[in-house]
């Protein structure tokens, strides 16, 4: 089929992270994320994918995208609140089962309250790569990211669950024909 992404292309874009993950860790001085991809939400339905294989509710409104990022936060003690440079890239099942994947950097601040806990903010511009509903065709699109994540400082590791907002024709026609909410989990070390 050639709405599927071709496996030299494929193999391509993972050596691609996999390059920015090794690139990105040389001193490991900062912080390491893993993050794992799980929920869409679509906020109208009228952009909804009434014929996502994944959907959790008939509309497709709600949607499993299964998949991994990596990052890489600059700060030199993730025990500490401010503003830090921070990169990131994933791969992740878009609403029609096809790989979309980004790369992209920018910045995170964290503020710690109470004990252990905290909540962050990241604001990111990314490349994005994946395929038009419509047409099918894949393409290279700019992308504007942000999150707010609050989270818990387990000492060796930090967890926090995040909040992502994309808006609609943001990423060319790659993206959602509606403003789309994404939940994740991540952990750093």
């Amino acid at each position: 089929m050639d709405s599927q992404l071709p496996k030299n292309r494929l193999l391509t874009i993972s050596c691609l992270l996999l390059g920015f993950a090794s690139f990105s860790f040389p001193c490991l001085a900062g912080e390491v994320d893993v993050d794992m991809f799980g929920l869409t939400y679509h906020l109208h339905r009228k952009g909804a994918v009434r014929d996502a294989p994944l959907k959790l509710d008939h509309a497709g409104v709600k949607v499993f995208n299964p998949g991994i990022g990596l990052g890489y936060d600059f700060r030199t003690d993730r025990h500490t609140d401010g503003f830090s440079a921070i990169v990131h890239g994933g791969l992740f099942e878009n609403c029609n089962n096809h790989p979309f994947s980004f790369v992209g950097a920018g910045a995170r601040y964290r503020k710690f309250f109470y004990k252990k806990y905290f909540w962050e903010t990241n604001v990111l511009g990314i490349l994005s790569y994946g395929n038009d509903s419509d047409d099918k065709h894949y393409s290279l699109a700019p992308l504007p990211y942000a999150n707010i994540g609050i989270g818990r400082d387990y000492g060796k590791y930090l967890v926090t669950y995040f909040l992502s907002y994309i808006p609609k024709h943001s990423g060319s026609r790659i993206t959602s024909q509606t403003d789309m909410l994404f939940m994740s989990i991540g952990v750093s070390f």
